[in-house]
């Protein structure tokens, strides 16, 4: 539709009475809810019962436009539909959930999101560490080849707490001291060559966490690549891994020609830059954001697949 014709529409619903707007804004709701009921009836195929893992399934009528099932199995007999035991289940206004998804491929901050869709502000919250929580348990399991490791820090928020027992509250608008480390939040950010990346949010910054962190997913024949920090070195020897240590002191920032930590520096460098648009992260919610930018870099981000990813698909 054209721009005019659009305008043209507009001044028509516009002078239409109270009473038949309410009834055209009704039919396009019960469009747009129909429409995402229906990708998700058709992106999932429910062949198993989700309390019990049985197979005797069989459809069992809709509910607010989903289909619903019901486990004939003596031992159940409960019902579900295809999001249930999911980060969407319970979520209402299905037909605003791909206009929301843009507002997080854009990383919209909060209250920007919410006017943008006309949801509340807890609404969006909700909806945002809902849709966050498959980002977040969606790192790589393995990295391998050249691998590179360093740490980076956030200071410590109880941004949206009401009572704060570890400190005094600031002013708003306040900022901790950084030189201050008991208000750091260290994390870890691993990456491999391939765009693999795996990130931590630490409890405590020292050998024991490091070393923990790491041998799970560093392949044995890697070759690491980190700073001159003591808890990689003791990784690697532990682990008979290669290693490579980068001393910035020595003014030794490239071994040979391809043994660096500039890909993972580069990659903390646009966390940090992308992530200052919400000013200040709540370090509860630390870990959500972190999974949020990794999908950015490891993934092709769309509406549908975001949703598909939300569900388990």
């Amino acid at each position: 539709m054209k721009k005019s014709d659009l305008r043209i529409l507009e001044g028509q619903l516009s002078g239409l009475p109270h009473i038949q707007q309410k009834h055209i804004l009704n039919l396009l709701t019960q469009q747009l809810n129909s429409q995402t009921s229906s990708f998700i009836d058709c992106l999932t195929e429910v062949t198993t019962c989700c309390h019990c893992d049985g197979q005797k399934v069989k459809k069992w009528g809709k509910s607010a436009g989903i289909q619903r099932y019901k486990c004939t199995s003596d031992s159940c007999g409960k019902t579900f539909n295809a999001l249930t035991g999911t980060a969407l289940s319970g979520l209402r206004n299905k037909e605003k959930w791909f206009d929301y998804l843009l507002c997080m491929l854009d990383s919209l901050p909060l209250r920007k999101a919410a006017k943008r869709v006309n949801v509340d502000l807890t609404t969006a919250f909700r909806w945002r560490h809902r849709f966050l929580q498959a980002p977040t348990k969606s790192q790589a399991k393995r990295v391998m080849g050249i691998v590179e490791a360093d740490e980076t820090f956030f200071l410590e928020s109880f941004k949206g707490k009401r009572t704060i027992e570890k400190r005094k509250p600031r002013k708003r608008g306040g900022e901790g001291k950084k030189s201050n480390s008991n208000e750091k939040i260290a994390v870890l950010i691993v990456r491999d060559r391939a765009g693999q990346i795996c990130d931590f949010v630490l409890d405590k910054l020292s050998k024991d966490m490091i070393h923990s962190h790491l041998k799970p997913i560093v392949d044995q024949d890697a070759i690491l690549c980190t700073d001159g920090a003591s808890y990689y070195k003791s990784f690697a020897q532990q682990e008979q891994i290669a290693h490579h240590r980068l001393i910035t002191l020595d003014k030794q920032r490239v071994i040979g020609k391809e043994f660096h930590i500039q890909n993972v520096n580069a990659y903390i460098s646009r966390l940090k830059t992308w992530i200052s648009r919400f000013h200040g992260v709540g370090t509860e919610y630390l870990a959500n954001y972190l999974g949020w930018m990794r999908l950015f870099e490891t993934s092709e981000v769309s509406t549908a697949n975001w949703l598909k990813l939300a569900l388990g698909r």
